[in-house]
């Protein structure tokens, strides 16, 4: 089941709390590379990630 927005969780008593789209790859990077890596392979397709230079 999940909160609606603006009210308490039942668990700890905070107020609900948005994570963001992107939750999971700040959390883990390495996995959701892992992750980008297994799908474009399943399509055939082969990546590299470079780091960005500034």
């Amino acid at each position: 089941m999940s909160t609606p927005k603006g009210s308490a969780s039942l668990h700890d008593k905070a107020p609900y709390r948005e994570l963001g789209t992107d939750h999971f790859t700040r959390r883990d990077p390495g996995r959701a590379m892992r992750r980008m890596i297994k799908e474009a392979n399943s399509l055939g397709l082969t990546i590299r990630f470079e780091p960005i230079t500034e």
